[in-house]
């Protein structure tokens, strides 16, 4: 037997360790009407369904249907955005301006170390 709808929504949310403020913001709705769809108590319309497959990468079948399908399309990469972005917009710009050093010194320890991993030519 399929998981309830309420089930599944509430399952997506938790994977994605969003809060239900964050999730209703991003569908454009209220917490308390986000709250009360996980337990039940509201309907999931199809213009909730669509926005939660469109903002978080959720596989429709799964989210709609209950089909024993990925609960995500593939990795919601850009839910990391979302989240990077709300992080962000809530820093004071001497915070923002530092943050965007350490992000492009993380980028050059990347790139270091992704060169230092490729094989190198024998002689």
């Amino acid at each position: 037997m399929a998981i309830p709808i309420n089930e599944r929504l509430k399952a997506i949310r938790t994977a994605l360790k969003l809060s239900q403020k964050d999730v209703a913001k991003e569908i454009y709705t209220a917490q308390s009407v986000y709250a009360r769809m996980e337990t039940g108590v509201n309907p999931i319309s199809g213009r909730i369904i669509e926005l939660m497959c469109y903002r978080f990468n959720v596989n429709r079948a799964y989210l709609r249907d209950g089909l024993d399908e990925p609960m995500f399309c593939e990795i919601p990469e850009d839910v990391k955005s979302i989240r990077l972005h709300k992080i962000f917009g809530e820093l004071n710009g001497l915070f923002q301006d530092y943050l965007i050093i350490q992000a492009k010194e993380l980028l050059r320890v990347q790139k270091d170390q992704e060169r230092d991993m490729k094989p190198h030519p024998t002689s």
